[in-house]
């Protein structure tokens, strides 16, 4: 009998992982797409962009940061509202998927509706980190800071390797003055994901404040580098040209 539930545990212990690879297979398969994506995104190549990150989409549909490249590029193309009816659908369509309520609550400008999203996330799966990062993020708006830094922590403890969560822990706790979790928390996203840019301008923001400034020059050219085709690119060049004496 003992051999027999050695037997049941070990193969509930390979079917368990053989799930797990399928998920992570996808997922593989899907990340080369993405990051040509998020490559042709940062240069400016909305287009090619939609294209590839469509096909990462569609080799792992549960891709969440492919949605959110996919909705940046929508938006930026000002189809905000045909954006909202897409994900809507998809929502309606998955009623009971947290990642599909999650890419349809953060479109909306409601925040009270955005929260009550969350919540349902939450109470579907609660070890579902996007419910607490939307939470989050709803806080951050609210300008209710302690209690955004609880819920993005609550986030990093079920997704501990996801630099979003990770950036946005940063720039709270940058705006509370805590400058040390700041950096730490922005320098773990930046080392997760060099081309999460945003926080290459928190770090510098950072660093410009404690007058390091030849860090902040460090921190503006990563910027730059890794995104041409940043808005704010002359204000940055700019910057750093005061900061690096008029060289780039």
């Amino acid at each position: 009998m003992a051999i027999l539930y050695f037997f049941i545990f070990i193969m509930s212990f390979m079917l368990a992982g053989c799930f797990a690879s399928k998920e992570e297979k996808m997922r593989h398969r899907a990340l080369p797409f993405y990051n040509e994506a998020l490559d042709n995104f940062l240069n400016g190549q909305l287009s090619s962009a939609r294209d590839k990150v469509l096909l990462a989409i569609d080799k792992y549909p549960a891709f969440v940061e492919a949605h959110i490249l996919y909705q940046r590029i929508r938006a930026k193309s000002g189809e905000t509202k045909k954006l909202l009816k897409e994900y809507r659908n998809l929502m309606k369509e998955n009623p009971n998927e947290p990642i599909y309520i999650y890419l349809y609550a953060r479109l909306i400008d409601d925040l009270d509706e955005q929260e009550r999203l969350y919540q349902k996330i939450i109470d579907i799966a609660p070890d579902c980190s996007w419910g607490y990062f939307g939470f989050g993020w709803v806080y951050y708006k609210e300008q209710r800071f302690n209690d955004a830094i609880d819920h993005f922590e609550q986030a990093i403890k079920l997704d501990p390797y996801n630099p979003l969560f990770h950036l946005n822990l940063g720039a709270t706790y940058f705006l509370t003055k805590q400058n040390y979790d700041a950096e730490q928390e922005l320098k773990k996203a930046t080392e997760l994901s060099p081309k999460m840019v945003t926080g290459w301008l928190d770090l510098a923001a950072i660093y410009y404040q404690r007058a390091q400034f030849d860090k902040a020059v460090q921190c503006l050219r990563k910027y730059l580098n890794i995104y041409p085709a940043a808005p704010e690119r002359k204000k940055v060049k700019k910057l750093l040209l005061q900061l690096n004496g008029g060289r780039t």
